[in-house]
Order: C-alpha cells, then sequence, then structure tokens
C-alpha cells in the first residue's frame, strides 16, 4: 500500500513538473509583446516611414487592360484632291498645327482652270441673256415684238442663270482656294488640329479617285482609347465607366477616361470585345499609338473602408496593420480583410475610418517592436 501511494505521488509530481515545464517554454515562446502593445519611434527614424488615412472605397477595379491610344475619329478629317493635277508645292508637313482654312498643299490643275472658264462664260451668257430678255420685253410693250419672242427670251435668260448657278455650285464645291484663271488649286484644312500624316510630294499626279489621302488633320485634345475586354468582365463595363490609363512614357502620372462604346460582336480569335473611351489630352502630353495599362472600374454597392495593399503584413497567422495613435507612437493592431485589387485592400474589421496606417516601413516597425523586450 505504501509502494502504491509512493508511486502515484510520484506520477502527479512529474506530470506537474511537465505542466510547468510546459509553460516555461510557451512562455518563452509567446510574442514579446501583445496585438496592441504601443510602439514609440525617435523622430529621426520617422523619414522612414509613409503614413496613409483609412480611406472610404465607392467603386472597385474590375479588370486591368492592355490599351492603345488612337486619333479621335469624331475630330479627324482626310483630306483628298477633288481635282486632278499635280503637286506643285506642300505647305503642311506631319506635326504642323493648322486651322480650318490653313493651306496644305498647291495643286496646278487643268479641272480648276477649266471650272474658272465655265463660270466666266455663264456669267456673260447670262449678261446677255438678261439685256435681251429687258430689250425684247420694251419692244413687246410697244408692239414690236411678238409674244412669242418674249418668251424665247425668257427662255433663254433662265437657261443662262442656271448654267451660271451650275458653274458657281462647282467652283463652290472646289473650295475657297481657287486661284482663277492660272488653275492653281490650294488645298485648305477644313478644321483645326494637327498634320498626323500625308502621303502627297511635290510632283506628284492627284485625282479625285486617287484611293488615298494626301493629309490626315486630327484635334489631339482628345483621344480614343482602345481595348479588348474579355467575355467574363463584359457584364461590369457601361458606357461612362470610368477607366485610369499609365503609360511608361508618363511614368507617375494617371489618365482618366470614359467609356463611350463598346462592341456587340466579339472577335471571334481572341473572344473579346472592343472598347472605346474617350480620353482628354489637354496639353498634347499623349501621343497617338502609344501603349499603356487601362483599369476599368465600377461603382460599389456600399461604400468600404480601405488601406493601401502595402500597409497590411503578416503577424504569425493574423493579418496586422501598425496604426499611427500618436505623433512617433504606433500600435500594431489585428484586422480581418475583403478583397484585394491590388492597390487597396478592403478592410471588415479591426479600424475606422480616418485613423492613420503605416503604409510603407513596417519592417522597421516591427524591428522596433522586438528591440523594446
Amino acid at each position: 500500500m505504501m509502494h502504491r501511494i509512493t508511486r502515484s505521488g510520484c506520477l502527479i509530481a512529474a506530470a506537474v513538473l511537465v505542466v510547468a515545464c510546459r509553460n516555461v517554454d510557451a512562455a518563452r515562446e509567446a510574442p514579446k509583446s501583445g496585438p496592441d502593445s504601443v510602439i514609440t519611434l525617435v523622430p529621426a527614424k520617422l523619414s522612414s516611414l509613409s503614413v496613409a488615412p483609412v480611406g472610404t472605397r465607392t467603386e472597385r477595379l474590375v479588370a486591368s487592360l492592355a490599351a492603345q491610344l488612337v486619333p479621335n475619329e469624331d475630330r479627324t478629317v482626310r483630306v483628298s484632291s477633288p481635282v486632278t493635277g499635280r503637286v506643285r508645292l506642300l505647305d503642311a508637313v506631319p506635326g504642323t498645327v493648322v486651322r480650318p482654312g490653313s493651306p496644305l498643299a498647291h495643286i496646278v490643275s487643268g479641272d480648276l482652270a477649266q471650272a474658272v472658264s465655265d463660270l466666266a462664260k455663264a456669267n456673260a451668257a447670262l449678261a446677255s441673256t438678261d439685256a435681251n430678255l429687258t430689250r425684247t420685253r420694251d419692244l413687246y410693250e410697244h408692239h414690236v415684238a411678238s409674244h412669242r419672242d418674249l418668251e424665247q427670251a425668257e427662255t433663254d435668260a433662265a437657261q443662262a442663270k442656271a448654267e451660271a448657278l451650275r458653274a458657281q455650285a462647282r467652283i463652290e464645291q472646289l473650295g475657297s482656294g481657287s486661284g482663277g484663271i492660272s488653275g492653281e488649286y490650294v488645298l485648305r484644312s477644313p478644321i483645326a488640329g494637327e498634320v498626323i500624316e500625308r502621303n502627297a510630294n511635290p510632283g506628284m499626279e492627284v485625282r479625285p479617285d486617287l484611293g488615298t489621302t494626301l493629309f490626315t488633320v486630327s484635334d489631339l485634345s482628345t483621344l480614343w482609347l482602345t481595348a479588348n475586354l474579355f467575355q467574363k468582365d463584359l457584364a461590369n463595363v457601361h458606357p461612362g465607366a470610368r477607366l485610369v490609363f499609365r503609360t511608361d512614357a508618363l511614368p507617375g502620372r494617371t489618365f482618366e477616361a470614359r467609356v463611350t462604346y463598346v462592341s456587340n460582336a466579339l472577335d471571334p480569335s481572341s473572344r473579346t470585345a472592343l472598347l472605346r473611351a474617350t480620353l482628354p489630352n489637354p496639353d498634347h502630353s499623349l501621343r497617338t499609338m502609344e501603349t499603356g495599362d487601362a483599369r476599368l472600374y465600377v461603382q460599389d454597392a456600399q461604400p468600404a473602408l480601405v488601406v493601401p495593399t502595402r500597409a497590411i503584413v503578416t503577424h504569425g497567422d493574423a493579418l496586422v496593420v501598425f496604426v499611427e495613435t500618436a505623433p512617433n507612437r504606433f500600435v500594431r493592431r489585428a484586422v480581418q480583410v475583403g478583397d484585394d485589387d491590388g492597390e487597396s485592400t478592403v478592410i471588415l474589421s479591426g479600424l475606422k475610418p480616418g485613423e492613420r496606417v503605416v503604409v510603407d516601413g513596417s519592417i522597421l516597425l516591427e524591428g522596433e517592436e522586438q528591440h523594446a523586450y
């Protein structure tokens, strides 16, 4: 009996010793500070941190698209020669800024000379028939000319007037750049903008049915952004949706565009729909055929708290952020997160609007926390 009691006592003592040892080990392995431990940073190290307030998101990123900029076709014209002739002089080259009526090229044209000659002859015939009509009316009133003579004079005058109007319309069709009887036609820009393409050269023979435009003029104060949209994103796109465009040509800058058109048919090879948006370009810093990344945003069903994704760090099995509670003072706090679009992360719990979190420099704060214990 004494032996059994001694053995039981030893077993109990051993169990107590094991539990005590585990508690000591657990104490050693436990984090040196709780989730709400305060970290004080000396002012000299603050320059290594960047802090941002907890924001409210009203729209979310749904797609990142490869995009290209092209001329706005609503503000682009392709100018051809309305006459047959030969280019004598070029007045504009790619990059030339033009206004409505600015000369683009001088063309020596027999068509123009013929049109001017036809107008001169038509005006002369009209003057002659008008004079004859006046004379015939006077004779008719004095019973010298017959009624038939008067009708013939009126018919001749009407035909001459119609011919003069036709000749004048031909001149107006050719434009205001008529060069008179010399037959030199001045090809002019119909809009204000910039010459972005030229296919004419001095000495080149041109005609209305050439098939190649001589000049392309575009107003570059707005551009079209084009991208290919995958089927899974079609439900999120509608006219007016916001796009944010970035390009390597202008690092650090963003440009906002609005969707104006989404194709109703998919490309059979890529299974994508063409998306088009209008992009303001008032300073002409963007160029046609430039490529970049266009991020498509849609409205959230309800506002959500967000922080920059870089502010979220892993601490053990938890996701935490460092919150600035006072100048030079920070606290580590566990958070629950929602969706992440690569730029910002939705916060489901753990933060309040207006609080400030560390975006860059969390590693420094982790190190300061370890040194504090």
